[in-house]
């Protein structure tokens, strides 16, 4: 169900859509499909805030997993792509650059112990050179 501005017969302007399975979205619209702002909601607990381009997450924007784990940062096309932060519910994280959706170039991951690796990653995995630190101060 969608409550909300229309264009004609489409959904334009600021509106709010519900699903039959729960999700929802509040934010804006445009030619029906959600672009600028928004928020949405699954049905399973996730949310996503930020920017929209023809319905999907592009520009800044976070996504808060129910688990609590959460990504911030640059979206394209519905994936992470650009910059980001990514924090797991263990307090591991992952600070740098990802490209469709995979940690790919520069970055920091620091594990739950407190060991971290900073360096080169390629389609999500360590790859190249980098260091590797552990928290009695050895360096690899």
């Amino acid at each position: 169900m969608y409550t909300g501005e229309w264009l004609g017969d489409k959904r334009d302007g600021y509106g709010h859509q519900e699903w039959p399975d729960g999700s929802k979205y509040e934010g804006y619209w445009k030619d029906g499909k959600a672009n600028g702002t928004g928020k949405l909601t699954h049905s399973d607990g996730d949310v996503y805030e930020g920017e929209w381009k023809n319905d999907k997450a592009h520009g800044k924007g976070v996504y808060r997993h129910f688990n609590g784990a959460h990504y911030e940062g640059d979206w394209f096309e519905d994936k992470q792509h650009g910059y980001g932060i990514e924090t797991w519910p263990d307090g591991a994280q992952y600070k740098g650059n990802y490209d469709d959706g995979r940690k790919h170039g520069q970055g920091i991951l620091t594990f739950a112990d407190g060991s971290y690796y900073e360096g080169e990653f390629r389609n999500n995995e360590i790859n190249g050179y980098g260091k590797y630190y552990w928290p009695d101060g050895k360096v690899y």
